[in-house]
């Protein structure tokens, strides 16, 4: 969550590019083992390249238009013709805090993968105040580092809405990021 009050800019909520793109990997990944749940291949056998099954183009266009359809009521506001859910791009290592923050995300939090760290280093660059991840090891162990360290506090989906619920009824909006 983000509060770009300070640049005239309403309380949105935000995701970057490269959460969408982890949304569609998983979707992706999800597919596979389906199919290869259906064809009776052994768990154990699923990471083995040989058994990497390939995705018609009939399912992944299905597949891809229910998720479209999923996304437009999350990035249009029909109601207002207004972006509800504003994609961002993330920050660029030119910013010169860039690789001091990134580093310390991945070296000192054993969980945070590079994905992870890109994703935190953005939202500590764009002074988020929340961090919106499912990811619960990250949120048990890098919670406080974070918090203490760069004032970005890692919530769960369940524990966002409460604090959007909870700001709205007080009368200000914030803004999430992934």
């Amino acid at each position: 969550m983000i509060d770009k009050k300070n640049q005239g800019i309403h309380d949105d909520f935000f995701v970057s590019h490269l959460a969408v793109n982890e949304l569609f990997s998983a979707i992706r990944d999800e597919m596979r083992s389906i199919i290869l749940f259906n064809k009776g291949c052994p768990i154990s056998m699923w990471r083995n390249p040989r058994y990497d099954p390939i995705i018609d183009a009939i399912d992944y266009q299905a597949v891809y238009l229910q998720t479209l359809q999923a996304f437009i009521p999350l990035f249009v506001d029909s109601k207002k013709q207004d972006s509800v859910i504003q994609l961002m791009v993330e920050q660029s290592p030119e910013n010169p805090n860039y690789w001091d923050v990134y580093s310390s995300i991945l070296f000192l939090v054993k969980e945070a993968k590079t994905h992870d760290a890109t994703l935190l280093t953005s939202a500590i660059l764009d002074k988020a105040d929340y961090f919106v991840t499912l990811d619960k090891s990250l949120i048990r162990n890098a919670k406080k580092m974070l918090n203490d360290e760069y004032h970005i506090l890692l919530v769960h989906p369940k524990e966002s809405m409460n604090i959007f619920r909870t700001k709205r009824k007080r009368g200000g909006k914030k803004q999430s990021k992934k």
